[in-house]
């Protein structure tokens, strides 16, 4: 998968905000938003993985 642009503002927002703020992704269609998203929540040998 390409690296995007994008996950890196997605690292600064978790940092800024704590979690406590919500996120909204938007952007035109088949762009990778859900790509990036899922990568981003990805964690490995969690048991909230829906895949």
């Amino acid at each position: 998968m390409f690296k995007r642009k994008i996950y890196d503002s997605l690292l600064d927002w978790k940092k800024t905000s704590g979690g406590k703020t919500a996120l909204l992704v938007e952007g035109p269609r088949r762009v990778g938003k859900s790509t990036v998203i899922e990568k981003y929540n990805y964690k490995p040998n969690s048991k909230n993985l829906h895949k």
